[in-house]
């Protein structure tokens, strides 16, 4: 009941108290009477009952004030409570309320209510306005409390959200009591809404923060733990538990202790009372834990404490597994300690320094070496006091230039042999090598790792050898070195001089790489054998030199025993006897050979016959006599004279000297008949072939004294054994075929029978062959290089034909050019060659050898029959080569025949921008003012001329002449042929710039000339 109550019930106290003497009984009232009195009432009866009314009226009203007076009072307390009431509604976010359920309205809201949801208080007691106003996420549940309550007065309290005026959500608490009417029926509702919205919302940003730290939690690449202060495990992460090999579960039966290693559980009890008694902040520390399966672990442990409002609550702790890194650091102690133990024990002098130029490390082996003591203080990097240091040559090394100054500087190895000149007045030799480290970039210089040796002695025992090594090159006498195997290990100048080799060409081989044709293996290897057994050998032998010319020597072997009393080295000591032997021959041969000519006669002829016979015989071997007659000998003999025909026989002889081997005999019979013997050939072919380049040789014109002499030959051929098995009987058969030869016309050859003559079925198959060659890619080209003399540096290549048929083997040129002169077939061979060699050339040029030209042999029908001016100009756009790189070869008879004719097409040649040489210069006839007015580029000597040049003085002063020639013309002179050093040295000597031959290298394929080319310079001393 409230205040207004309260009043009401005063107030009808007092009214009834205010009408009580009005409403006495009737029998206690007077009663009316004539006289006023009931007349059966004494009068004083009445007067005494009046006066006591009247009393009890008095103390009636007495009591009604006094009543009066306490309901004020307590008027007065309910008004102070009811606005002590009002006050704490209203100074709290609470809103008190009261509602009709007559009406569904608020009859009564307290001023929070404004501020609750922003709408003014008169808004509130509008009908519907709790419904309206509920969220629709949670209407359902807020009208069901609603009904409730009305209902049966049941649910007094619930949670639920109200929009607010601005769309905002305002959560609440509603507490409501049903308010019932007397029947006890519930006619409404009072209560109070209390704003739960800032703690949702802090609830909220709770849960929020407590997400994302259970996620850092978990998820943290480290191991992290919380524990009590008692060390006991509360919460532990996943990598926690790998780290350590225990589960969660497990490890939230466990503290700290337990697995953690009993030597590092004091110190971490320490720091972790120290966190305790706030004496530290947090601290981290290395220990060791023990897994699960018992192995060791070693962690980074961070420790710090977790404060909550009643202060320290529990530890969180932070591992890193670091075991890796605790092994990589014993692993680097045990080396550093391994290698400081090797530096310790080396013999080698190691020296560490920083960019800066300080010691970092240095062994014993190097303090020795510069003289210090173990104790002393290792020199800086530069020059220290009491320390010199010299170079090589004896002359002082400044600091600045010593190998780890170098390295230091440059950040490049560097090694040098540097003398150093010690405190105590000795000097020592030091090979100093230097590798730099990572460059230091705020010094900017690279630290260095310096290593020396000792090579004093070695410098004492290089001294001697390079004195032994004087006398050694110094001698006049070829000096040989090899080794127990006999592989050659040195040889001296005057060996190389003598037998054409050089030392780096003989090293590794036997001595048997000098054995002669006259010496054969068995005996040369019987020579040594015998040095070896009785410990020397004295005596003559023949050798060969590189380019296949043989001498005779005095040759002395002795032997060099080891320790152990073994042969280590044979040394062999041999100089030629050759003069000596000479002038003895020379005796001999004026004895057995032809004055005009210089051949054998007859006496030496018919003995070589009959070995050759013998031999033949002994081998199953065939042998061939080619019986020449000069043709028209006598009308030449009788027109200029006998001196003329004299010099025409030598000529003659000297041409049939250039078309056979060393082995084959030819003998001047008798006026102007020639007889050759040909040893070890395969078959028939061979004779026929060696008769054809007679013929074409001889076929060329001789110059003798200003008369051009054309000669040609009649050949005679006959087979040992089938055409004879005596000399006789031979050299007649011969002499009857070459009759049948002039029979058939001169200027040929034909053989004792027409069955021999089968050899042009022979012929024929090669020629059919050599047809399909070019189709089947059959053909294929060497390369010779053409060297300059004083640098080494390769100008050129000669282009050489090869054949491999499949069906022939490989055919030597010389069997097949011939053949594909005579069919033509020259022309189209000469053109693949032509633009092959030019492709080849393009290649040099794109690789970047832009100095390197090609030469290409021109035959005389090639020239004649092709266009050869629309063929070069054609093959030079094709392949793209420019035209100064193609030289043509041609030779001297090609250049004086049709002179005229020739000329036109040269100088057509020359407008398209390619060079011209004449080939095998020397061997033909030339007019010098022809030469001139072809405009050639360069001169071929002969090999011819060539290979006896030193020893032979005619044909040195051909190539001498030729070389002047060259130079007055202002031609380039190249000479091939070149196989030994003394012919190089004899050719720079005259002036000769360019060569080629063996001496250099042989004709290679193209893939090894590339690698020839890629490699650089030829040196002086050849391949």
């Amino acid at each position: 009941m409230g205040p207004c109550g309260a009043v009401n019930r005063v107030k009808g106290l007092w009214l009834g108290l205010t009408v009580a003497p009005f409403c006495l009984p009737a029998a206690a009232q007077p009663v009316a009477g004539e006289g006023g009195y009931s007349p059966g009432i004494p009068f004083v009866s009445g007067t005494l009952f009046f006066w006591g009314a009247v009393a009890l009226l008095l103390c009636a009203a007495l009591l009604y004030r006094r009543r009066l007076e306490q309901l004020a009072q307590h008027t007065a307390a309910l008004r102070a409570s009811e606005e002590r009431f009002r006050l704490i509604v209203e100074g709290t976010q609470v809103v008190a309320w009261e509602y009709s359920a007559a009406t569904d309205a608020y009859t009564y809201v307290s001023a929070s209510a404004e501020a609750l949801l922003g709408y003014p208080l008169e808004a509130w007691l509008v009908s519907g306005f709790w419904a309206n106003r509920l969220h629709p996420e949670d209407a359902d549940i807020a009208r069901a409390f609603a009904a409730r309550m009305l209902e049966s007065g049941e649910g007094h309290e619930c949670e639920y959200r109200l929009v607010g005026l601005h769309g905002d959500e305002v959560h609440i608490r509603d507490l409501r009591t049903p308010i019932r009417a007397e029947a006890g029926k519930i006619v409404g509702m009072r209560g109070i809404f209390v704003n739960l919205t800032a703690r949702k919302r802090n609830e909220a940003l709770l849960e929020d923060s407590e997400a994302r730290f259970r996620s850092a939690f978990e998820q943290a690449a480290v191991g992290v733990c919380l524990c009590s202060l008692t060390g006991q495990y509360m919460r532990v992460n996943l990598r926690y538990c790998e780290i350590t090999g225990y589960s969660e579960a497990e490890l939230l039966l466990r503290d700290f202790r337990e697995i953690t290693h009993v030597e590092d559980v004091f110190q971490q009890e320490d720091l972790r009372d120290a966190l305790i008694e706030s004496e530290l902040e947090t601290f981290s520390v290395e220990r060791r834990m023990i897994r699960r399966d018992g192995d060791v672990v070693w962690v980074h442990l961070t420790v710090s404490m977790v404060h909550s409002n009643q202060g320290a609550s529990q530890f969180m702790e932070m591992i890193e597994d670091i075991t890796a890194r605790k092994n990589a650091e014993r692993e680097l102690r045990e080396s550093e300690g391994w290698m400081r133990t090797i530096l310790a024990a080396m013999r080698e002098g190691v020296i560490m320094r920083d960019a800066a130029g300080r010691v970092i490390i240095a062994n014993n082996a190097a303090r020795r070496l510069y003289g210090l003591a173990a104790d002393e203080v290792f020199p800086p990097q530069q020059e220290p006091e009491g320390f010199g240091f010299v170079r090589e040559d004896g002359s002082p090394c400044p600091a600045d230039e010593l190998p780890g100054a170098r390295t230091r500087n440059f950040g490049r190895p560097t090694a040098a042999v540097v003398g150093i000149d010690r405190r105590d007045g000795t000097r020592l030799w030091m090979l100093a090598k230097a590798e730099p480290l990572t460059r230091d970039e705020v010094v900017g210089a690279y630290p260095v790792v310096l290593t020396l040796n000792d090579v004093t002695a070695q410098r004492r025992a290089e001294e001697d050898l390079r004195l032994a090594a004087t006398v050694f090159d110094n001698s006049v006498e070829a000096i040989m070195i090899t080794d127990a195997q006999r592989r050659i290990l040195s040889v001296n100048k005057a060996f190389s001089e003598l037998t054409g080799y050089t030392a780096g060409f003989v090293v590794g081989q036997t001595p048997a790489l000098l054995s002669s044709m006259q010496q054969d293996e068995v005996q040369y290897d019987t020579i040594w054998r015998e040095a070896a057994e009785k410990g020397a050998w004295q005596g003559e032998v023949w050798q060969r030199r590189r380019d296949g010319s043989e001498f005779q020597e005095w040759l002395s072997i002795g032997t060099v025993h080891n320790r152990g009393n073994s042969i280590s080295h044979f040394v062999a000591v041999f100089s030629d006897i050759t003069e000596r032997k000479n002038s003895e021959a020379r005796i001999a041969y004026l004895a057995h050979h032809d004055p005009l000519t210089g051949l054998p006669n007859r006496a030496l002829f018919q003995d070589r016959l009959e070995q050759a016979m013998g031999r033949a015989e002994r081998n199953a071997d065939l042998l061939a006599l080619l019986y020449l007659d000069l043709d028209r000998f006598k009308t030449i003999n009788d027109s200029l004279g006998h001196i003329a025909g004299d010099r025409l026989l030598q000529a003659v002889a000297e041409r049939l000297q250039s078309c056979v081997r060393e082995t084959d005999t030819i003998c001047r019979q008798g006026g102007d008949e020639f007889i050759i013997v040909l040893t070890d050939i395969g078959d028939t072919e061979d004779p026929a072939r060696i008769a054809e380049k007679i013929l074409r040789h001889l076929s060329e014109p001789f110059d003798l004294d200003g008369h051009v002499l054309g000669t040609s030959f009649s050949i005679g051929i006959s087979v040992y054994p089938s055409d004879g098995d005596t000399p006789e009987a031979l050299m007649k058969n011969a002499d009857t075929a070459m009759y049948h030869a002039k029979e058939n016309g001169r200027n040929t050859y034909r053989f004792f029978t027409e069955a021999m003559n089968a050899n042009a079925l022979e012929r024929l198959q090669t020629e059919n062959q050599l047809r399909r060659a070019l189709v089947r890619n059959e053909l294929m080209l060497h390369f010779q290089p053409q060297v300059q003399l004083e640098t080494g540096l390769i100008m050129g290549a000669e282009t050489l034909i090869r054949w491999q048929s499949p069906v022939l083997g490989f055919v030597p040129p010389g069997r097949f050019i011939s053949i594909a002169e005579e069919s033509g077939l020259i022309v189209p061979i000469g053109r693949w060659v032509l633009r092959e060699a030019c492709l080849r050339a393009r290649e040099w040029y794109d690789r970047g050898f832009e100095d390197v030209s090609v030469a290409v042999n021109i035959s005389a029908l090639q020239f004649r029959r092709d266009d050869i001016v629309a063929t070069v100009r054609e093959v030079l756009a094709e392949t793209r080569l420019p035209p100064e790189y193609l030289e043509l070869e041609l030779t001297e008879s090609l250049l004086m025949q049709h002179a005229e004719d020739v000329l036109d097409t040269v100088q057509r040649l020359k407008e398209l921008g390619v060079r011209l040489s004449i080939d095998d210069f020397g061997t033909g006839y030339s007019s010098l003012s022809y030469l001139k007015r072809f405009a050639v580029d360069r001169l071929k000597i002969d090999q011819g001329f060539v290979r006896d040049m030193v020893s032979d003085p005619d044909d040195a002063a051909i190539v001498r002449a030729i070389v002047q020639l060259g130079r007055s013309l202002k031609l380039d002179v190249i000479a091939e042929g070149a196989e030994s050093r003394a012919q190089i040295d004899f050719l720079i000597k005259e002036g000769c710039r360019e060569a080629q031959g063996y001496y250099f290298c042989p004709p290679v394929t193209h893939e090894t000339f590339m690698d020839i080319l890629k490699r650089g310079p030829i040196s002086s001393q050849g391949r």
